[in-house]
């Protein structure tokens, strides 16, 4: 049975929409990081598999370019509808439930902003979406063969995040406790997961070998939650505080007016014959309770909920008139909307802001009284340029002589990796950074007589390691307002000891 024309009429308009707008405003910190983690490929790094700087590498030839790097997630928001759509089919869902299912999959937007830039998660929802059709189709036939491409989405999908393995155990644990432990004891899946450990031993080795530093991160990213510059919080090294940001979250992310969709999916299913997709869903709620997990990291589950929502609401529709059903496709559609700015910039900067105040997102604030840009997600993708030749000012003002052994030093990757990529336009060295995988390129020969330093976090660790710490200029965007105030920059020099003793004392991993 084919999906229904719309499912295509969704995942070819999602697609043009993330590549007609993805590339209006410019690089977010992590793709920067991705460029050179691209440049240093690798089958692991101290805080990521290797997948996302493999796909930036392949953009090299076209110099990383923003749609390049965004090529991929915006295509596979079409394969998540596509998908979506297949499982609204699996469960018995007609034209009018795959409208349903594709519609709201395009308009989420925790969906959107996953396919909207390169990140760790550019894969989850297509890749967990799969993994539910594909277990679904298990449930369905009791045809085991279904191990082995379960086992490669698996693989893959850990090449890009590693979360796919938690929805995989709690599937597990969801057939196991609605009465299919049949399907659990087929010699197909031990043989599917030896395959699947096998395909990620690479990676494994690169982690092992390096001393499992995404552990460290994952513990120091726990310890590094705070609220944003006007206060908006939506996480917590708290567990139970976090527990409620994440909650609160799963609405935030599927648009709080699609909740009675997605919930109604929950509910219908454990009413079902697909219980075990319910239980699975409750048990990775707990998972991220328990782990201070983020609220995105579950995103990946919610196109099938969306499509078991569709077929519930199909099916108490069956007899209901054509009207009706169109009535439904156009409140979503219109319940859609109000969001979609705010998660796409299909609205050009001046627009968008005018936007976020006319909503009411936006509203003046201390100490100017001015609105600024609250969106974190598209403040971070300005200002990076301007932010480098502030730096270069820096360098360039320095004598000849210290010039030429001042090492750039970067105290988190996102500068790191935005210092490297428009550096040496303005004459800039490769930088140092002392964070994540930065740290393990070292300090690339420099003595540490002289560091111009940049960012405010590592300040007293330079005073414990640097006779002289001085600031020399001081970088603002008001653009940036939301995630950081005025980024200082130091010249360090009267170094205690050589820049290779201090360097582990300077190692961070994480956020």
């Amino acid at each position: 049975m084919r999906l229904h024309p719309s499912a295509y009429f969704f995942a070819l308009a999602t697609v043009a929409l993330h590549l007609g707008f993805c590339h209006r405003f410019g690089y977010y910190r992590d793709e920067l990081y991705f460029i050179d983690c691209a440049k240093h490929l690798a089958w692991g790094y101290v805080d990521q598999p290797p997948l996302a700087p493999f796909v930036t590498w392949l953009t090299a030839p076209f110099g990383y370019p923003v749609w390049g790097l965004r090529f991929f997630p915006g295509l596979l928001s079409g394969v998540t509808v596509l998908l979506g759509c297949a499982i609204a089919r699996e469960l018995g869902g007609r034209a009018f439930a795959q409208a349903i299912t594709g519609l709201t999959i395009v308009l989420a937007p925790g969906l959107i902003g996953i396919a909207y830039g390169l990140s760790t998660e550019f894969l989850s929802p297509a890749a967990w979406t799969a993994l539910l059709y594909l277990t679904i189709r298990l449930v369905k036939t009791n045809d085991t063969r279904y191990y082995w491409p379960i086992a490669f989405v698996v693989a893959l999908a850990m090449y890009a995040k590693y979360t796919i393995a938690a929805c995989a155990i709690a599937l597990a644990i969801g057939l196991l406790l609605t009465g299919r432990a049949d399907l659990l004891r087929s010699r197909r899946l031990a043989f599917a997961v030896a395959l699947t450990v096998v395909l990620l031993l690479p990676n494994a080795l690169w982690q092992v070998g390096h001393g499992l530093p995404m552990l460290e991160v994952l513990h120091n990213d726990q310890l590094n939650r705070h609220a944003l510059a006007n206060g908006m919080a939506d996480e917590s090294p708290n567990r139970w505080i976090n527990a409620l940001y994440m909650l609160g979250l799963q609405f935030a992310y599927q648009n709080p007016l699609f909740a009675p969709v997605w919930i109604w999916g929950l509910v219908w299913l454990w009413k079902g014959s697909f219980r075990f997709l319910t239980i699975a869903y409750l048990i990775l709620l707990g998972m991220l309770i328990l782990t201070i997990g983020r609220g995105y990291y579950i995103q990946g589950f919610y196109p099938a909920l969306f499509a078991a929502g569709a077929v519930a609401i199909e099916t108490a529709l069956s007899a209901g008139a054509a009207w009706q059903r169109g009535a439904i496709v156009a409140a979503l559609f219109v319940a859609g909307l109000p969001m979609f700015p705010l998660s796409l910039p299909v609205l050009p900067l001046p627009a968008y802001m005018a936007y976020e105040r006319a909503i009411g997102l936006s509203r003046p604030a201390p100490p100017d009284n001015a609105s600024h840009l609250i969106n974190p997600m598209f403040a971070d993708q300005l200002g990076w340029k301007t932010m480098t030749q502030t730096v270069a000012g820096a360098f360039w003002a320095l004598p000849a002589a210290q010039r030429r052994i001042t090492a750039v030093f970067a105290d988190r990757y996102a500068y790191a990796g935005a210092l490297d990529f428009y550096g040496p336009r303005y004459g800039l060295p490769v930088v140092i950074s002392p964070n994540n995988n930065y740290y393990l390129w070292g300090t690339r020969g420099y003595s540490g007589a002289s560091v111009l330093a940049v960012g405010a976090t590592d300040y007293y660790l330079l005073l414990r390691h640097f006779g002289s710490v001085r600031q020399v200029a001081v970088y603002r965007n008001d653009y940036r307002w939301m995630l950081e105030g005025p980024l200082p920059i130091y010249i360090c020099t009267l170094p205690r000891e050589p820049l290779a003793v201090m360097w582990p004392a300077l190692k961070y991993y994480g956020l």
